[in-house]
Parts: structure tokens; sequence; C-alpha cells
């Protein structure tokens, strides 16, 4: 890979991380709900999810992609389903009290899991690492090395800018601390949740 190749792709990436998605949605709505901590697992199933688009996209992995395409059907409703149930949890919640505040290792695992699945589901991952991707490089081509830079700039990007975002919404959680103002937030993010997941769930 050329530098040019390199700054051309971390831009590009950065632009499209920017730009809010389901995975930033529930993000901002799982650092609302469970705190930092569930967020950063789900990020970090998020980030497990782009590794596995670019081994696809470098290796030339198509046919295993098209194989998969029951497995990206039941990943958007299972991802569908996981933002209705978190939407309807933030209506219903207590405003001083978080949900599953606990960070267990099921929670954690789960939040894993509904990062992982949702990225795998989000056309705009799959457009870019299956379309876009080889425009920026001749595939054929890319090293192991290369590889590696590939995948160090789509942690550092994607995993960065989610990290901005879960923890902008944890400060401003954290921020409100009158009932009231918590309850609003609350029935806001969960208002959000649930058109996300029905969008999520009726897009083509």
């Amino acid at each position: 890979m050329t530098p040019g190749n390199i700054v051309a792709l971390l831009g590009t990436m950065l632009a499209l991380a920017i730009v809010p998605g389901p995975s930033d949605i529930a993000v901002v709505a799982r650092s609302v709900a469970s705190g930092f901590t569930s967020a950063l697992f789900m990020i970090v199933g998020i980030v497990a999810a782009d590794l596995v688009f670019i081994v696809m996209a470098v290796y030339s992995l198509t046919a295993i992609a098209e194989l998969m395409g029951g497995l990206f059907a039941l990943a958007k409703y299972a991802c569908a389903a996981y933002l209705l149930w978190l939407g309807a949890s933030l209506w219903m919640a207590r405003p001083d009290v978080a949900i599953a505040a606990k960070a267990t290792h099921a929670a954690r695992f789960s939040a894993f899991l509904s990062g992982f699945f949702l990225t795998l589901a989000d056309p705009k991952a799959i457009l870019f690492y299956m379309g876009l991707f080889p425009a920026f490089l001749d595939l054929s081509r890319v090293s192991l090395a290369d590889t590696a830079i590939l995948m160090s700039i789509a942690t550092v990007v994607v995993g960065g800018v989610k990290l901005g975002y879960a923890y902008a919404a944890e400060r401003a959680t954290s921020f409100f601390e009158n009932s009231t103002v918590r309850r609003r937030l609350n029935m806001a993010a969960g208002t959000v949740m649930l058109g996300t997941g029905v969008y999520v769930l009726f897009r083509g």
C-alpha cells in the first residue's frame, strides 16, 4: 500500500464513521441506558465485524459472503428486535436507575454480540467493504502487512469515532441529575431506538 492509498482510505472511512448510522445510535443508547463500559463492549463487537469484512474483501471471499446471505438476514431481524427491546426498556425505565447497570459477563457478551451482528447487517458497511473497498487498492496484491495496516486503520477510525459518541452520551446522561430531565432523556433515546429498530426491520 502506498501512503496515498492509506490517506484516501483513512479519510473515507472517517467520513463514513462520523455519519450517524444504526450502530452509532445503538452505541449512544447503550451508553445512556447501561453506561460507558457496556457501550465499550458493543464497540468491540462492531470493530470485530468490520475486521471480518476486511478479511472477506482482501481474500476475495465473495462466495462465502453470498453463502452468508441467510446469516445477514437473521442478523437484521435480531438487531431490529434488540433495538426495539432497548427502546421499550428506555421508555419504561426509572429515571434514577440504569438498565442492566451491573456489567455482568452475560451483559458484556450480549453487548458484544449486539454490536457484531448489527454491523454484519449494516448495508453501509457491506457496501463499503464489498463494493467500494477494492477501488482504493489492488486486492490481488495486498500482503499480510497491508492487511494488518487495513485492520489497524479500521480499528482506530471506527472504534475511535464510536468511543467518542459513547463518551459524549455517557457524560450528557451524568450531567442531568434532575429526575424529570433524565426521564425525558430516556424517552427521547427510547423513541430514537424504536424508530431505528423499525427502520432496520423493514428496510430492503
